[in-house]
């Protein structure tokens, strides 16, 4: 790819999208938990505990915010990056699909799970429309 059509390359704005959306949920539940598990289920966290948990869990989502910023940059570089947060925002969307399957859900969170969904399907394309996955796993 020439240095022209990499600069026109959509997947390097999706994924400087992905990098955007991953920190406009990450930076609020870090820097104000409890406010955003409030917003997230409705009601406030039973312990302490488990607000530190929430925070930190915010805190590993936006190094992964950052970490997209950088496939944005350069994807095939960062394809494992992409593959790994694919998986963990696969498993975070079914993890708020229970709430939402139970009907307890707020409104931020089934827009969560509809916006993480839309960012698996876009990595997912383009770890394997451009072979990234199978390089991933391939033998050398």
């Amino acid at each position: 790819m020439s240095t022209l059509e990499s600069r026109r390359d959509p997947f390097k704005l999706a994924f400087a999208l992905v990098a955007t959306w991953t920190a406009l949920g990450a930076v609020p539940g870090f820097v104000d938990p409890q406010g955003s598990y409030l917003r997230f289920h409705g009601h406030l966290p039973s312990s302490p505990e488990v607000l530190e948990l929430y925070r930190g869990a915010w805190g590993q989502t936006l190094l992964f915010a950052v970490g997209y910023a950088f496939a944005a940059y350069d994807p095939r570089r960062h394809a494992l990056l992409l593959l790994l947060g694919a998986i963990g925002k696969t498993l975070y969307t079914l993890r708020l699909l229970v709430p939402i399957a139970a009907g307890h859900a707020a409104p931020l969170t089934i827009f969560a799970a509809v916006g993480d969904a839309l960012c698996v399907a876009v990595i997912a394309y383009w770890l394997v429309a451009h072979g990234a996955l199978r390089s991933l796993f391939a033998r050398e």
